[in-house]
């Protein structure tokens, strides 16, 4: 019988001729979804598969990494640094800038 974690239909089954002429059941784990940036959707480069490595390794070490693309957080920290500034105010940028604004 098969193991557990494969009786899920979400795992992909494939079948395998073996040298001997039989067939054998393969499966396949599900991939994961690219990760996008929370702002303009454009995927994310140097964020790994979660499974193979280590939680250092996953994201890179800057501010909002693993969540926004560069052109996104350098609109932010300019945003943050006019609102700091008195040029301009929190309800001049969308909401979607704005949950990104307050946050430290």
């Amino acid at each position: 019988m098969t193991l557990p974690k494969n009786r899920l239909r979400s795992v992909k089954r494939v079948y395998r001729r073996t040298p001997a002429g039989q067939i054998t059941t393969h499966y396949k784990k599900p991939t994961k979804a690219w990760v996008r940036c929370r702002l303009c959707n454009v995927i994310l480069g140097g964020v790994k598969d979660s499974r193979r490595v280590a939680k250092s390794e996953k994201v890179p070490s800057r501010m909002f990494a693993g969540q926004l693309c560069a052109k996104c957080v350098a609109e932010i920290v300019k945003a943050r640094t006019r609102i700091h500034a008195g040029e301009s105010k929190p309800e001049d940028y969308s909401f979607a800038q704005s949950e990104f604004i307050k946050k430290r």
